[in-house]
């Protein structure tokens, strides 16, 4: 229960008070039991609770330097040692991940700890990630890597700044350079276009705490030692974009200037610094904003790609359906043919004897087709009409189901299974008779004709509208 452990540090041994409830932050409640058992259990105790934050804090420097990106495996290593022992022995250490969790709006961080006033913002702000929101400038934290790639995908140099020493208000120098960096000059500097013709800011920010992880791996990486009069560091960073042995492109710092901080710069100065590496580093910008259009002309021709892919695939699966089906109607035709053939050729076997010609008792039938051909044929009255139907069936290859005898004059009409008790005599037909033959129309083609005719229509009525 950290509650329960009070910590107090000299020169020489760090102290431990392990007590239930509540424990005072004073030097005379460091150690109560005035005994000698009582010290040395005091002692040991201490000796073992520091070794296991020790072990804690190089154990989580180990693990931020391995979870560098932009590291090489060689590179991850020798960091994850150096930061190891350094956090082993420095009490202050703090994790990056805790560093970058502590506060996302990292501008308010260092202002409260340093004791600056935040300004006001600009007429004119762009708010688009994490970090400070529209009240003021806005100051990445975390990772480096990280406020690297974003600054890259702004096509903007990154300000780098790492106080020199841990917040107190007494840190002048440390107060000067945050209230410059929070003044408005600078923030209208940073958004103000980088090259004349081409929207979008200058600068993008970055900062993290003087004791922090981050700081370490972030020296290390821009190759800057730390200052010894407590002096905070300020530079300004090209995120230099290149690729390495896998074929990854990775983002990595190049550093344009760097200030001496002794002083640091006023609010006119540093808005006056900046400004100057902006228009000095114009070709800097020139290769971010390139990148960026061509960027964007990659994830258009991508989004074209897919867009033109799925309409492919779309067209693909619509001729495979078309496809299948002409297959299936093909098959199922050819399937109704074949039965059809086998059906006739029943049918024509099973087709009673025509009566000879001058018998008694028979009616003479004559079919007349919409083709214009003919036919004629002797039945006994006797005969019932599906009989018929089964003739036009055999003989002129016309489904029996879908034929309309009509006479002549359209008063009868006879279909197929209509009244299959009904003999040729009951129809009233008499010796002779002319029959008209057509055939029935499925209601599928009737609605495909209307739709054909429909469309076509519509384009007529289209090219009159042209017209």
């Amino acid at each position: 229960n950290e509650k329960s452990i009070n910590f107090k540090y000299d020169d020489t041994i760090m102290l431990s008070s392990i007590r239930g409830g509540d424990v005072e932050d004073s030097d005379d409640n460091a150690v109560e039991d005035k005994s000698i058992v009582g010290k040395v259990f005091s002692v040991f105790g201490n000796s073992i609770l520091g070794t296991v934050y020790a072990f804690k804090r190089a154990i989580d420097a180990g693990l931020d330097a391995v979870l560098d990106q932009e590291s090489s495996a060689i590179g991850k290593l020798f960091n994850m040692m150096t930061s190891m022992t350094k956090a082993m022995f420095d009490k202050d250490f703090e994790p990056r991940a805790k560093a970058a969790e502590s506060s996302k709006n990292f501008a308010e961080y260092l202002c409260g700890a340093y004791g600056v006033s935040l300004p006001e913002a600009a007429d004119e702000y762009d708010d688009d990630d994490e970090g400070a929101g529209p009240e003021h400038i806005k100051i990445m934290s975390g990772s480096l890597s990280h406020a690297l790639r974003n600054s890259r995908s702004k096509a903007r140099l990154l300000v780098v700044f790492i106080p020199g020493a841990k917040p107190s208000k007494k840190q002048k120098n440390d107060i000067r350079a945050i209230k410059s960096l929070m003044s408005t000059d600078v923030q209208e500097i940073s958004e103000r276009n980088a090259r004349k013709k081409e929207e979008g800011g200058s600068f993008s920010f970055w900062s993290t705490k003087n004791s922090s992880g981050e700081a370490s791996v972030a020296l290390k990486r821009l190759k800057v030692k730390s200052t010894s009069n407590k002096s905070p560091i300020l530079m300004v960073v090209y995120p230099s974009q290149s690729i390495g042995a896998s074929g990854e492109a990775k983002v990595v710092p190049r550093v344009l200037a760097q200030h001496h901080c002794k002083p640091p710069p006023s609010n006119e100065s540093m808005a006056l610094w900046l400004n100057a590496l902006r228009k000095r580093h114009a070709k800097q910008y020139a290769n971010m904003q390139l990148e960026l259009k061509e960027l964007a002309l990659y994830k258009e021709r991508k989004k074209g790609y897919k867009s033109s892919m799925k309409d492919d695939k779309k067209r693909e699966r619509e001729e495979l359906m078309k496809e299948q089906k002409r297959l299936e109607e093909e098959k199922a035709k050819k399937e109704k043919e074949e039965m059809l053939t086998e059906r006739r050729k029943t049918l024509l076997e099973e087709l009673p004897d025509e009566p000879e010609r001058g018998s008694e008792g028979i009616i003479t039938i004559a079919l007349r087709f919409s083709d214009g051909k003919k036919g004629q044929r002797r039945f006994d009255v006797e005969t019932e009409v599906d009989q018929v139907f089964n003739w036009v069936d055999a003989t002129f290859k016309l489904e029996r189901e879908r034929v309309v005898l009509t006479t002549m004059n359209g008063q009868k009409s006879f279909t197929y299974g209509e009244d299959s008790s009904m003999t040729l005599e009951v129809t009233g037909l008499g010796k002779m008779a002319a029959l008209r033959v057509s055939e029935q129309v499925d209601d599928d083609v009737e609605e495909e004709e209307v739709e054909e005719s429909s469309d076509e229509d519509d384009d007529g009525d289209e090219e009159e509208d042209e017209e």
